[in-house]
């Protein structure tokens, strides 16, 4: 069995910079992964003829994906996707154990595909092309997710760029804090607030050279620019701007913001346990609202030998 943490993906701005003729939207976006995420294991070996891979969904935000049909679940189209690439049977069993929300902003559907990519990859020794190839046809967030590492983000999503190592290691010494409100929020339906209330199309953000390791002129940058989601996103959900208030007024936060779509938020902080004590006042203020803390992540996590459960 092997596992690995499935991050919460994080954009640290996002501009709609234009849009396809094929209706998809064209972005620029600086994106990171956090030390907080949902968990998958994979056993990797070949499932039983005739029998489809297990699959197995608990944890917190585990009812949210109820009504989805198994094979319906984007860490199971992964696994078939990359079997039917690589000429393999599928694995014998996949478990899902949730704990970011569903429809929160962070991309929590699309890495745990790229979790699941990520451990047959390395159980099938698949190339990096071959993983990317299967998260291209999974949807505009999964490849940059198999890359799980800080990186510059354009077209439709597709078009990842890693920053280089000192730029990584700069944003790994960040840790950050995650809040919503626990109102789950569409990206389509975003989409169609922004277009109804006339928003226009963003330049690319004025960001360093990816090589650069001095985390203060990429805030600085990143300040300069915004999420181009979010007016959209607060006219859906009263409680972002609340959100984003609380976050705004902590001690020790060095930036605030909404990611990707909404309706999650969140601050950055150079210490965790600025980050920790941050996020007890919040969850004491509003204990209905989910929260989370961990370290930002200079690349992908790591992949473990899970012992088998029994019985």
């Amino acid at each position: 069995m092997l596992s690995t943490l499935a991050p919460a993906k994080i954009n640290l701005h996002l501009h709609v910079t234009g849009r396809r003729d094929d209706g998809y939207h064209l972005l620029d976006s600086l994106v990171v992964f956090a030390g907080a995420g949902d968990r998958v294991v994979v056993d990797p070996r070949p499932a039983p003829a005739g029998t489809p891979t297990g699959f197995d969904l608990e944890g917190p935000f585990a009812a949210a994906l109820g009504d989805t049909a198994p094979a319906d679940n984007l860490v199971m189209r992964a696994a078939t996707g990359l079997a039917a690439r690589l000429g393999r049977p599928l694995p014998a069993r996949i478990r899902l154990d949730k704990h970011l929300p569903v429809a929160s902003g962070i991309g929590g559907g699309s890495s745990d595909a790229a979790a699941v990519l990520r451990l047959l990859g390395h159980a099938w020794g698949a190339g990096a092309d071959d993983l990317q190839a299967v998260a291209e046809g999974l949807g505009a967030d999964v490849p940059m997710c198999v890359t799980a590492t800080p990186c510059r983000v354009t077209g439709v999503g597709e078009v990842v760029a890693p920053l280089d190592a000192p730029a990584a290691a700069a944003f790994a010494g960040l840790h950050i804090l995650l809040v919503n409100p626990l109102v789950p929020l569409s990206t389509p339906v975003v989409f169609r607030a922004r277009a109804a209330a006339g928003a226009g199309f963003t330049p690319a953000a004025r960001l360093p050279a990816p090589d650069t390791a001095d985390i203060g002129a990429w805030l600085a940058a990143l300040g300069a620019a915004g999420n181009d989601l979010s007016g959209a996103a607060r006219s859906l959900v009263p409680e972002i701007p609340e959100a984003e208030a609380a976050l705004g007024r902590l001690a020790g936060a060095c930036f605030t913001r909404m990611s990707g779509s909404g309706a999650t938020c969140f601050a950055l902080f150079t210490e965790a346990a600025a980050a920790e004590a941050a996020q007890s006042l919040i969850s004491t203020a509003h204990p209905g609202w989910w929260t989370a803390t961990g370290p930002l992540l200079a690349g992908p996590p790591e992949i473990r030998e899970t012992p088998a459960r029994s019985g």
